[in-house]
């Protein structure tokens, strides 16, 4: 069990990493459309390469079970703080204190939300790679989510340690997004059920 958890721990950071590596893309594209297109890159490669990504997992949760997904957020957090300290030191600037200041300052109920919208949205790309190894079906959830500004609590772990924001609002927010993500997992994982009449 011990190697196991090692193992998801390791393979969340690389999640985190991709999901790093989308955010730092999205914020420098001055246009939102490509911005969103080429974030998707993080989870194609997530889905490609086996990583371990919460809002892909937590629809499985069955499958994965509380240990593994707590394992899968921390190691996702350890990737997208790497990635962001690592752009910190390089020349590129960008007006981060805009993207994360309108969601410190967001409501709770709001935030709940924008996360279940998200948690749809990558339940459907994940699942829909599983059943079809479509990347176009990873790519449009992908970029639904980001022009329609739902929240994505791991892609925040990278914004708001970019930004050196994390503060309780920044702790309340990731939490509640968390949790949304999650709802919106598992309402699309609930509806694959059949009932009969």
């Amino acid at each position: 069990m011990k190697k196991e958890l090692i193992n998801t721990f390791s393979l969340a950071t690389l999640a985190g990493i991709m999901i790093g590596f989308g955010g730092v893309i999205y914020l420098m594209c001055a246009n939102k459309m490509v911005g969103a297109l080429l974030f998707s890159f993080g989870l194609l490669t997530i889905v490609c390469q086996g990583f371990a990504l919460y809002t892909g997992r937590i629809g499985y949760f069955r499958q994965y079970g509380l240990a593994s997904i707590l394992v899968t957020i921390a190691g996702n957090f350890v990737g997208t703080w790497a990635v962001a300290k690592g752009f910190a030191l390089t020349r590129h600037t960008v007006d981060i204190a805009a993207v994360v200041a309108p969601k410190l300052q967001d409501s709770s109920l709001s935030v709940l939300l924008l996360s279940i919208g998200c948690g749809a949205m990558m339940y459907l790309a994940v699942d829909s790679y599983r059943k079809s190894k479509s990347w176009l079906f990873v790519i449009m959830p992908i970029v639904i989510f980001i022009l329609s500004g739902f929240e994505h609590s791991i892609a925040n772990m990278f914004y708001i340690s970019l930004a050196g924001e994390w503060g309780w609002e920044a702790l309340r927010i990731t939490a509640i997004a968390i949790v949304g993500n999650g709802i919106g997992s598992w309402l699309l994982n609930a509806s694959n059920f059949t009932f009969k009449d």
